[in-house]
């Protein structure tokens, strides 16, 4: 049983269905190739060890990976992330017609929308099913993180996504909020499935030699991207609110790198704080030290509706550290950390009510501290494992393949 994934996101970037999701769909019986490109994201810089060329192929436990040329852009401009998708899902397109064997299934993991035409041509053509996995909803996301403004554009943008939810074989959501926004599309609800996201548990094992026992402060740490989406402004904000208050004891560490991280910085500069700690980007392998030395997680996104219906890919990573978690997302995120009761829940965007969750979370007894860190990763094992994930997909990929035979 062939598989092909298209995706611009792999390994050695930090893709959710990188690598070790690729490796434990493979020990489910598969033959499968990766269709990708050059890795450079989130800096737009070719990494160590690769160069821009018109055609690689690696094999890494078995698994062939195909590496394509693209147009490199991860900046502000909407344009240059849609030239940088069409790029690469035009080179895709040309290799897996022309030159890849015909799979049985293809799976489109990403980019959004480019990624899912090109699966979806391909499919016509190849007389092949291809699952369509939704990580954002297009053009909601563009729209809520201004990237963009037009409205031609935006009915443009809809109108190929539903298309690509028609052609599509199954879709994949990481929600039942973005099950339910499909299914308000008039997509067909039989064919879609909720299989939530995991996150590289390879990647967030412990350096106990990195992880200091020494607590200055209650560390709220805060992993991931710095651009609009995750609206960090308002964490300088409340920061100030406890440093203004006199609550020198928590400090928000951000750790990561972004389009918005130096604005950031100079905002924390101009409002003169030393409760807030910018650790940059960290090493994949020190990634979980630095989170287990934290005493919470933060959760943040900007408060638009699209947000509300999604899960970011940082709470499962987040959960399966078994750490108190600072949510201030609206929505499905805000109603798993309250079910699985891992931590304190915040409005997003609402500066006062972050300090004072903070704040809360700060003055936890040690015992209800330990009770938010045992559910976390009691819910992650239990729902959001990749294993878990993983079978489900692994089904969905046979019944396709079944029905198609």
């Amino acid at each position: 049983m062939r598989v092909q994934i298209i995706t611009q996101l792999f390994d050695p970037e930090n893709a959710i269905k990188g690598l070790s999701f690729v490796k434990e769909l493979a020990s489910h019986g598969y033959d499968i190739e990766v269709v990708t490109t050059f890795p450079s994201y989130p800096g737009g810089v070719i990494y160590p060890g690769y160069r821009m060329r018109l055609f690689q192929v690696e094999y890494v436990e078995g698994v062939r990976i195909v590496r394509l040329p693209s147009y490199l852009s991860h900046g502000k401009s909407a344009v240059g992330r849609l030239i940088s998708y069409a790029s690469f899902s035009f080179f895709a397109f040309i290799y897996c017609l022309i030159f890849s064997k015909r799979p049985d299934v293809i799976y489109s993991y990403y980019p959004p929308m480019m990624g899912g035409v090109t699966s979806a041509l391909l499919g016509l053509i190849r007389k092949r099913p291809f699952i369509y996995d939704v990580q954002d909803l297009w053009p909601e996301a563009l729209v809520a993180t201004g990237m963009l403004k037009s409205e031609r554009v935006i009915r443009c943008l809809d109108s190929i996504i539903n298309w690509i939810y028609r052609r599509a074989s199954a879709i994949v959501v990481l929600s039942d909020g973005y099950k339910n926004t499909l299914i308000s599309k008039g997509v067909p609800e039989k064919k879609i499935y909720r299989v939530y996201n995991w996150c590289d548990e390879t990647r967030i094992k412990i350096n106990s030699a990195f992880c200091s026992d020494a607590k200055e402060y209650f560390d709220v740490v805060y992993a991931g991207n710095m651009g609009p989406a995750q609206a960090l402004t308002y964490i300088l904000k409340a920061a100030k609110i406890l440093q203004d208050e006199g609550n020198n004891k928590i400090r928000f560490t951000l750790i990561g790198d972004g389009i918005e991280c130096n604005d950031l910085k100079q905002q924390a500069a101009f409002l003169g704080l030393n409760n807030v700690l910018f650790k940059g980007r960290v090493l994949p392998e020190l990634v979980g030290a630095e989170l287990q030395a934290a005493d919470a997680l933060l959760v943040h996104l900007a408060d638009e509706p699209v947000f509300s219906v999604t899960i970011p890919s940082k709470t499962q990573a987040y959960l399966a550290m078994g750490k108190p978690i600072l949510m201030a997302v609206a929505g499905e995120s805000a109603e798993i950390i309250e079910k699985a009761r891992a931590g304190i829940v915040s409005p997003p965007c609402v500066p006062e009510e972050i300090a004072r969750v903070a704040l809360a979370m700060s003055k936890s007894s040690p015992s209800q501290l330990v009770s938010f860190s045992e559910c976390a990763k009691d819910f992650y094992i239990n729902n959001m494992s990749q294993r878990n994930g993983v079978e489900k997909i692994s089904f969905l990929i046979r019944a396709l393949i079944k029905n198609k035979s």
